[in-house]
Formats: C-alpha cells, structure tokens, sequence
C-alpha cells in the first residue's frame, strides 16, 4: 500500500511540461495527475512592453505559454501579480485592468473575446507610488475548451494603462511583473 500511495504521490511530480514556457523572466512548474494539469507561472521582473494608442489606450501583452497542439480545456486560472513600472511615463496613481487570453493585447480601451477568454478582465486597484497588484480568477464562464488543433493555443498576460495615466510616447515605460499565475487545464487531444 504504501508503495502505491508513494506511486500515487510522485506522480504529481513528473512533469516537465507538455507545453513551452515563453517570456523572458517566466518559469514554470507543471503538476499533475493522469490528464489534468495545474500549470504554475512565476514572474521574476517580467517586462509587458506598452504601446500607445494615441487618445485611446496604453497596451501590451506578455506571452507566456505555447499550450500543446490539441483541444484544451480550460477548467480556470488564479493571478496573483505585483505590478511596477521600469519609468516615470505612466503615472505613479495609474489605473489600469488585465487578463489572461490566447492572444494578446491591442489596440482598443478593453480585453475582449480571447484576449481575455482564460481570466476575465479584471480591473487593477489604483497603483500608489507607481506600484499596484493584478490578482483575479477565472468565472464559470472561461471554463471552456478552446480549439488548438489546427494552430496549438498561445497564453498572454494582457494589460491596459487608462489614457490619462500615461505619456508612454514621450517616456516609454513597461510594466513589470512579480508574483505567479496558476493555470488548470486538460489537453483533450489533437485530430
């Protein structure tokens, strides 16, 4: 029995990972047993490039994954970020939101669809001295199966900077990341 249950144990341990971790200043340690996968990302002064759209938003996104090729189901995410800034070109109050999605950020004033499709859009508390958090969970609503057998699904962190928080043209400034995001996840198989 107890020979089993050290079987049983180990196997939580004995993955290297089915997919690539992708983003410089991003780890990873993959868990599991039989299928299922608990995926956990650390961020070690991870830099989100932004990029501006004038009138409109600052924006970017990190990739962090390169999931394998099949049909992945979902089951959710936890973010558990620390947030600063690497210049003084977003303001040190800067409001802002993120997400996790298979693709990343652009050019608009929300994440929407799959830019947000693994952990909803979530809004940042108000940074105060240039640094704020980025925690949040998945809903029911993220715990899908996302089609990945044609092209395997990537994974972003995605952020927004609201347009009176920031002069990124003038002073080009990225957000860095501190802290983990926890995925849970099933590859279904690919056809």
């Amino acid at each position: 029995m107890a020979k089993g249950l050290i079987r049983s144990l180990s196997a939580l341990y004995d993955y290297d990972g089915q997919g690539t971790v992708a983003g410089t200043g991003v780890s990873s340690r993959e868990y599991g047993i039989g299928a299922i996968r608990k995926t956990v990302f650390t961020f070690t002064d991870a830099e989100v490039t932004m990029a501006d759209e004038a009138g409109v938003v600052a924006y970017g996104g990190l990739k962090i994954y390169d999931m394998p090729a099949g049909a992945i189901l979902f089951f959710g995410a936890t973010a558990d970020l620390d947030v600063t800034l690497t210049a003084a070109g977003i303001n040190a109050d800067w409001d802002g939101d993120f997400g996790i999605g298979t693709v990343t950020a652009s050019n608009n004033a929300t994440l929407a669809t799959t830019e947000q499709n693994i952990l909803p859009t979530t809004a940042t508390p108000q940074a105060s001295g240039s640094a704020t958090t980025a925690n949040g969970q998945s809903t029911a609503t993220e715990n899908a199966v996302i089609d990945g057998t044609s092209t395997a699904v990537d994974v972003y962190v995605n952020f927004l900077v609201d347009d009176a928080d920031h002069d990124i043209t003038s002073t080009p400034t990225n957000l860095v990341l501190n802290g983990t995001v926890t995925i849970l996840w099933v590859n279904l198989g690919d056809y």
